[in-house]
Parts: structure tokens; C-alpha cells; sequence
């Protein structure tokens, strides 16, 4: 048997079987999260930006220097753009038109 206990009362489950299922999908939203959180903290250098985003180092240098991406600077010209910039340089993009 599993309890939850919520503002509104508790819940209680007796089926093994839901139970399990219950279990299983909390361990894979945990695991999908830490997964997440961990993509999160990489950061790439322009070179590694460009293979990321699948364009030229140009390109890549031009985001940057255009400021259309986050970056930080760790020395001359030592750029490292993390995940997190990455997605929401992706976030502002607009969608593909589909082609019909």
C-alpha cells in the first residue's frame, strides 16, 4: 500500500501493480529531470556551438559578437556558450516552414 497526503486529505493505493507503475513513472520524471539539469551545465566552446547548431565558426563568432547568443569570456577571445543559452537562442528562432 502507498499514502499520499495532500492539502485536500490522503490518498491510499492498494493495487501492487498501480503502485509499481506509480513508482516506475516517479523514477523515470526524476531521472529525466536530473538528465536535464545536467545538459544544462555544459558549456561550448564556439567551435563545439557550431557543431551544436550545425553552422560554420563564422556564423557561430557572428552570434556572439552580435550578441543574438549568451556567452561568457574566459580570456582573449575565449568564448563558452552554455546549453541553457544555447535553447533560448533556439527558443527565439522562428519554426520552419513546412513545406507543403
Amino acid at each position: 500500500m502507498i499514502r499520499f497526503i495532500t492539502e485536500n486529505g490522503r490518498l491510499e493505493f492498494d493495487d501492487p501493480a498501480l503502485v509499481e507503475r506509480l513508482l516506475r513513472n516517479q523514477q523515470a520524471v526524476e531521472a529525466e529531470a536530473k538528465a536535464k539539469a545536467e545538459a544544462l551545465q555544459k558549456a561550448y566552446s564556439v567551435k563545439g556551438l557550431a557543431e551544436r547548431l550545425n553552422i560554420s565558426q563564422n556564423n557561430a563568432y557572428e552570434l556572439i559578437r552580435e550578441g543574438k547568443i549568451g556567452y561568457c569570456c574566459c580570456g582573449a577571445k575565449n568564448y563558452r556558450v552554455s546549453e541553457r543559452d544555447v535553447q533560448r537562442f533556439e527558443d527565439r528562432l522562428p519554426p520552419l516552414a513546412h513545406a507543403a
